[in-house]
């Protein structure tokens, strides 16, 4: 006999779900973050699992759009508590970089794993999920409140190449620090002014 679920043990075992996948992710990767792994953390059944979700991509899905509206929230927090704009900014993209560096198996999207994870997505979900990704940058430009002294599109190119390069060399996390922020240091007074 199955059990019934009401609305808000959906909504809790859904949250829960979430939130050991984000976990697991960040260590583990999508590869090895399987079902049984989730469910047993969560406390349910398989059977469960698919009551909540057709599929273990449907769930990944809903934790990336999560973990990038993280990303975007706080980083315009660090933009709206700072007395400068364009310090916050810096610092917001500082803690993003490092949290790029901490767990590159949620955030790296050129690796295989990642790569096994868009191959198991219909179409329509890729372009969302790429879409998305893209936006990250673009919606905290906008939300930042401060003025592009460039062409929006070329300071996301001049941001997310920052990022990428400060990333590339994961054996000298400390080389990794000083090439982000030189980087960062040397370019952001020529991408942005205070609005």
């Amino acid at each position: 006999m199955s059990r019934k679920f009401s609305e808000e043990d959906i909504r809790k075992i859904k949250t829960n779900l979430q939130n050991v996948c984000e976990e697991s992710w960040k260590v583990r990767g999508y590869k090895q973050t399987n079902i049984p792994l989730l469910t047993g953390k969560v406390g349910i059944s398989s059977g469960a699992f698919y009551i909540v979700y057709k599929s273990k991509e449907d769930l990944f899905v809903e934790v990336l759009e999560k973990v990038q509206k993280n990303l975007i929230d706080t980083w315009i927090m660090f933009v709206n508590e700072n007395e400068s704009k364009i310090e916050g900014f810096k610092l917001g993209l500082q803690w993003v970089f490092h949290e790029f560096q901490k767990y590159p198996k949620l955030y790296n999207f050129n690796n295989p794993d990642y790569e096994l994870f868009l191959a198991k997505l219909p179409n329509e979900k890729i372009e969302i999920v790429k879409k998305n990704s893209q936006s990250i940058f673009s919606k905290t430009v906008q939300d930042s409140g401060l003025k592009l002294l460039l062409p929006e599109e070329e300071v996301i190119r001049i941001l997310n190449s920052i990022l990428v390069l400060g990333l590339m060399d994961a054996n000298t996390n400390e080389g990794n620090d000083n090439t982000f922020n030189f980087l960062l240091d040397h370019s952001i007074y020529n991408l942005f002014e205070e609005g």
